[in-house]
Parts: C-alpha cells; sequence; structure tokens
C-alpha cells in the first residue's frame, strides 16, 4: 500500500512539474516569453553576428534575434530561427518548455548558448518529419547546422 501511494506521489508531482515548467499549452499570443525570463541586458545580435562571434572562439550565453519559421509539430519541442541565409535549430535548455506549433513566421528574440555540430542522417530525418508541411530546410544525409540551447525565447508582437 505504502509503494502504491509513493507511486502515485511521484506520478502526481512529476505531473504537475511538467505541467510548470511546458507553458506552450497556453493560448497563442504573439508577445510571450517562453522559459525563464528575458535578460534585460544586453542587445540581441542578429543570427549571421552571433555565428561570427562563436566562429572567434566566443560561446558565452548570447541574445540572437530572427524569424521563427518552423517549429516541431509534434509537440513544439524545436524551431528554426532565420537570418538572412543563416539559421540555427532551437531546443530548450533541460526539455524544460515547449513553444506552440503556432509559433512559425513570428519575430523572436532566443537567450541561449550557440554552437556548431553535425546531425547523422537518422536525426535530420526525424527532424524534416516533426516538421511536417512546413518544412523548407532539405535535410537528408548529414546536416551541419547551428543550434542554441535556449533558456528563453521571446516572441516579438507584429
Amino acid at each position: 500500500m505504502m509503494k502504491r501511494a509513493s507511486a502515485l506521489l511521484l506520478l502526481v508531482s512529476l505531473s504537475l512539474g511538467l505541467s510548470l515548467g511546458v507553458n506552450a499549452d497556453q493560448g497563442f499570443r504573439a508577445d510571450q516569453t517562453f522559459g525563464a525570463p528575458m535578460p534585460e541586458a544586453g542587445d540581441a545580435l542578429s543570427l549571421g553576428e552571433a555565428i561570427a562571434a562563436i566562429e572567434a572562439g566566443d560561446a558565452s550565453f548570447i541574445k540572437v534575434r530572427g524569424q521563427v519559421t518552423e517549429v516541431c509539430q509534434a509537440k513544439g519541442c524545436w524551431m528554426i530561427l532565420v537570418d538572412g541565409d543563416s539559421y540555427a535549430r532551437i531546443t530548450f535548455e533541460d526539455y524544460g518548455f515547449f513553444v506552440p506549433i503556432e509559433t512559425s513566421m513570428q519575430q523572436s528574440v532566443v537567450y541561449g548558448i550557440l554552437s556548431e555540430h553535425v546531425l547523422s542522417g537518422e536525426q535530420a530525418a526525424h527532424f524534416a518529419a516533426d516538421a511536417g508541411a512546413q518544412s523548407t530546410l532539405a535535410l537528408t544525409g548529414e546536416v551541419r547546422e547551428y543550434s542554441i540551447l535556449a533558456r528563453s525565447v521571446q516572441l516579438q508582437g507584429r
């Protein structure tokens, strides 16, 4: 009986923790912040400026601005931020929050750590499938791309 009660309490605690950390189930508005509060200090760099900064060896937390063009249609667990010809895949720190699947085509500021990596063919295919019909990226085989592990995402009102 005690084991069952403990297991039930753990399940309820995990469910509450997940629902508090994942705020993409709120009604969509184009002026929301997801994850931690966006730091007030520091200007947001364009994605191109941010890429130049990491190529120079700076891999610290930064603010990056761009337009969201794709969002995981399964649950909002990643998005693509575009600035000109550059793009970065945004994932969310500790899988602790998601964004609404309607977030596409919104101007956004992301606070996180930018890095470059290679997706395996399997990972690329998985991301392409999750993007569904909205996918504009040709992800086949191994793909080198930039990514941001985001602590905060702030959608900008139109």
